[in-house]
């Protein structure tokens, strides 16, 4: 009796540019601010330039949690505040600006923003997308724009929607639209009154629509509403790109009046460590469990005031089979009344969940009254671990040591900002496990959705952060948003309240503060630990109020000796070092220079992971970050607008760094290299693609024998201003876990090398002569192991296309599921006759669809410097490489009745995406043959390359390719 109906499609867009919107807002915003001049303010961001500084105040009013802004006026750069330690006490000529209490009022909707939440107004002439989008992304970058914010400038974002609601949910239920997230402040209005607002940018949220004066249910132009959304891309407190608009899933959900409340299930197996089987360091994979379920019940029917309500539950395993079934008892309920169901049932020879093991159950859940079903929920997948963190060993997942050898991301991706596809996330999940990667941290928000379903079937471990930390009440009821959300997820092991300086954002109250983030995580999931990522210091002391309040200590960015003294003065206390070794690397760069960073960044990476991988009592490092992100860049500020900290750069072409990882962290991590892998090594780890070897990309390969790596970091090009006469000496680092390495230059022999445990081998004083540079790894035994060739390229004559995403190498999928969403990349090389890629080349590609249901919806090339438009379907080449993202265009693949359903909702279905009618998949037959990519550039050879696509959603969409690369 539930429906939930995809709300992505046919989203009427329009972008104002933030000096617009300050100017709207000018009158609005003056009394609430306490004015100074000629002072500087300690955590200001800039957001633009502008003509006036009243603009600049009207933007912070638009923000509720802003607490200050700034003007300079010789220079018209606008900065905002969002931080709690917001102070402006120092000398700076030129300036004026203003601070508040906050949270400050929400001024009313003003000027054009009315007539845009109209129903009555005309946006034939915006533009038609689909979500997730993200409204910023197609900007032009600018040096005028914030360097945090990738130099993108901030905006306005407007969406509104035209739907028709089924005539036969009138008066039959409850219909709402559930928002995966929207960046951010965003009001939402049908038919031009306003029916929510949301401050969060990164919480899920519901709005009901049935109940709405003037809502409208049926077919046809006069039954037609029009759901409008103001959605402000600025003023956020991120220091990094954190996009605009609807950026995640959205869905149209009709559901009876008794019902289960949104993220309403609690379900849990509850595993006894001394039930587990003998032999539990690495044979605990089954056990005897109960399984326990809360169900919160809404009954909101005024005209039944009272009845019988009981919820049912039935447990399925990963073969669609029920396990067991079993029930609630029955509970009166009446009109307004919320009331919550407990359940309870023993399981025996419960699979466990485990990166080695991603066993999912499934929960479907129905509500009966008086007897009859009025509600069911069948997507509630759980998996049973038992979690330890033990202060003097580390941490321990049913019964096995394993060490968090994780990475922390932003949310970013070239071409499509923070709107990242399903499939794209899988892309990078996978590419995290294709280097030995098993943690993950949300840093610094609740995650998509969808993100954290695909890291519970690829095996992932999760560290889950809130946005940010203080007494503001809307905050700590944030941190219930995310827990409440995603509590059911077991690769979710760790709540955490706060980042760096954001954990000291409380004080003086900082342990008050923080009593009421643990209580509120506690009250939803009593289970799981909370935790924090620290930098502070007390008055010389290793610890900040906050740590009494969490479970487990992390620290961020700390020396080695930080834990042991911690460890000394708290031995009760685990400890994780939860973000490290942020080491710059720029991909393809062989030298660093004033513009550049070097590609090789080994030395930083084995000396800063080590400080939590070889402690015992430190359960692990997570590495800032895996793939480069918009915003932050470091150290080189404009023309960079990205940051390079990552394994993997923008456009996810894998560096030098991810080479290193896969030889330490998933070929040798043990101390002894000893062969045997331990288990929390990912037992299906994706080959690692190289993505300058077109012809050598996965395992298998000489260089990457599937127990032996070995890499060269450097090129073997001629140096530009290189003559004959030059004296053109060469230094060369080679990254492998193997004991010993020999360098050959042209067949001779170089030199010979041990390696150290995890650090890597390097060669000095090679004169340069064009030819083949080869390493090889060379065993205890002096035997060949592995070996990596350079060559030295020819001139560019050809581009060649490779498939990343679907691609059996990366693990995500053999085919693209035709359901008008789902999305993958395609790699353009350019090189020369004998297929080598020319580093040097930055030729200009286009990108197109020849023919097939696709679209080019994003390009990239991985360059921090590179300012050419995300959109447009051009772009340079960077070190001989540049990336297309395609996207199905038509829908075909959802299920019949859901097609149904959307044909009768969306006013504009078909207009930007197909949608194929039931018994109208004959007529579209010829287009699920493949979408044809070309690529060209002049002077050079153009190549063309099939996407494979496909109808069958069931088995091959993005959650299912997840679980069976497990399998």
């Amino acid at each position: 009796k539930r429906e939930v109906i995809n709300f992505d499609f046919a989203w009427r867009h329009e972008n104002v540019p933030v000096d617009a919107v300050g100017e709207e807002y000018q009158t609005a915003c003056g009394p609430a601010f306490t004015p100074f001049q000629n002072l500087s303010c300690k955590t200001d961001r800039p957001v633009g330039i502008f003509e006036s500084p009243s603009i600049c105040q009207a933007l912070c009013c638009l923000s509720p949690y802003c607490r200050g802004w700034v003007f300079e006026l010789a220079t018209g750069t606008c900065s905002l505040d969002t931080e709690r330690l917001f102070r402006c006490d120092t000398a700076a000529k030129g300036t004026v600006g203003g601070t508040r209490d906050v949270p400050g009022p929400r001024p009313p909707l003003a000027g054009l923003d009315i007539q845009r939440m109209s129903s009555a107004f005309d946006d034939s002439k915006w533009q038609l997308i689909d979500a997730p989008h993200d409204s910023l992304i197609t900007g032009t970058f600018s040096i005028n724009a914030s360097g945090h914010q990738g130099n993108l400038p901030y905006g306005l974002a407007f969406y509104r929607k035209h739907f028709n609601l089924p005539g036969d949910w009138e008066g039959n239920g409850q219909t709402t639209v559930y928002f995966e997230g929207i960046f951010r402040s965003s009001y939402v209005y049908l038919n031009g009154i306003q029916v929510a607002f949301h401050e969060s940018g990164y919480t899920s949220f519901s709005v009901r629509l049935d109940n709405v004066t003037g809502v409208k249910f049926g077919a046809g132009q006069a039954n037609e509403n029009v759901l409008a959304i103001r959605a402000q891309a600025f003023g956020g407190s991120g220091w990094w790109y954190e996009g605009g608009g609807l950026y995640r899933h959205n869905y149209l959900v009709h559901h009876e009046h008794v019902y289960v409340v949104p993220n309403g299930i609690l379900a849990k197996f509850f595993v006894d460590l001394d039930d587990l089987p003998s032999g539990v360091g690495k044979h605990a994979n089954t056990s005897d469990a109960a399984l326990k379920i809360e169900t919160t019940v809404a009954f909101s029917n005024a005209s039944a005031s009272k009845g019988p309500v009981s919820v049912q539950h039935s447990l399925y395993d990963e073969d669609n089979q029920v396990i067991v079934e079993f029930a609630s008892n029955n509970t009166w309920m009446q009109s307004g009344q919320e009331t919550i169901f407990f359940a309870s049932q023993f399981v025996r020879n419960v699979t466990l969940w485990a990166p080695w093991n991603t066993y999912m159950y499934r929960v479907e859940t129905r509500v009966l009254l008086k007897n009859q079903t009025v509600d069911t929920m069948n997507n509630t997948y759980i998996g049973a671990t038992v979690a330890e963190w033990i202060p003097k060993s580390g941490y321990q997942l049913n019964g096995t040591p394993i060490k968090w050898r994780g990475y922390c991301n932003h949310n970013s991706l070239a071409g499509v900002g923070v709107a990242i596809p399903d499939r794209l996330n899988l892309f990078r999940a996978q590419s995290m496990k294709s280097i030995g990667g098993n943690a993950w941290r949300t840093s610094h928000n609740p995650p998509v959705p969808g993100l954290l379903d695909v890291l519970d079937r690829v095996g992932v471990l999760v560290w889950d952060e809130t946005r940010n930390f203080g007494d503001e009440a809307q905050w700590a009821t944030d941190m219930r948003d995310m827990v409440q959300r995603d509590r059911n997820h077991p690769s979710i092991m760790l709540w955490s309240f706060c980042n760096e300086g954001g954990c000291l954002s409380a004080e003086p109250d900082v342990s008050s503060i923080g009593g009421q983030f643990r209580a509120a995580a506690k009250s939803l999931d009593p289970f799981r630990p909370v935790t924090g990522n620290m930098v502070a210091k007390k008055e010389n002391q290793l610890y900040s109020d906050l740590t009494g309040e969490i479970d487990v200590q992390g620290f961020s960015h700390m020396q080695g000796f930080i834990f042991d003294d911690f460890h000394t003065i708290y031995p009760e206390k685990p400890l994780i070092n939860s973000e490290c070794c942020s080491c710059v690397t720029q991909r393809g760069e062989d030298t660093a220079n004033p513009t550049h960073l070097a590609n090789f960044n080994g030395d930083c990476i084995s000396e800063q992971t080590a400080r939590g991988i070889s402690r015992p009592f430190v359960s692990g490092s997570l590495v800032w970050t895996l793939f480069d992100y918009l915003g932050e860049p470091t150290p080189i500020n404009w023309p960079h607008v990205s940051s390079s900290f990552g394994s993997f750069d923008l456009a996810g072409f894998s560096k030098a760094a991810a080479f290193w990882y896969r030889a330490w962290w998933l070929y040798n991590f043990t101390h002894d290299g000893m062969s045997d892998r331990q288990w929390d090594v990912p037992s299906r780890a994706p080959p690692l693609i190289d993505s300058e070897q077109p012809l050598q990309s996965a395992i298998g390969s000489s260089k990457d024998t599937g127990d032996f790596l070995i890499h060269i970091v450097q090129h073997w090009e001629a140096a530009p201003t290189s003559s004959a006469g030059d004296d053109d000496l060469r230094v060369i680092q080679v990254y492998t876990n193997a004991p010993q390495v020999e360098l050959h230059l042209n067949g001779k022999l170089f030199s010979r090398k041990v390696v150290p445990w995890y650090s890597w081998a390097e060669f000095g004083n090679i004169s340069f002569e064009a030819g083949n540079l080869t390493a090889t790894a060379i065993s205890w035994s002096s035997v060949v192991v592995a070996s990596h060739t350079r060559l030295t390229s020819g001139i560019a004559t050809a581009i060649v296309l490779a498939i990343d995403v679907p691609s059996a190498s990366t693990g995500t999928g053999k085919a693209l599921v035709l359901d008008g969403q789902d999305t993958g990349m395609v790699r353009a090389m350019v090189v020369d006759s004998r297929g080598t890629v020319v580093p040097s080349s930055a030729h200009a590609i286009t990108f197109s669809v020849s023919t097939g249901p696709g679209r080019i919806i994003g390009v990239g090339n991985g360059d921090p410097a590179c300012h050419e438009n995300n959109k447009i379907a051009v772009r340079s080449a960077y070190h001989g490489l540049a990336r297309a993202i395609v996207q199905v265009n038509m829908n075909s693949a959802m299920p019949a009745s859901i097609r149904h359903r959307l044909a009768q909702i969306d006013s504009e279905s078909g207009q930007y995406t197909v949608l194929v009618h039931p018994g109208d998949e004959e007529n579209y037959s010829s287009l699920s043959e493949g979408i044809v990519v070309s690529a060209s550039s002049p002077g050079l050879a153009s190549a063309n390359i099939t996407i494979p696509v496909t109808n069958d959603i069931d088995r091959q969409n993005v959650l299912a390719t997840a679980s069976s690369w497990m399998s």
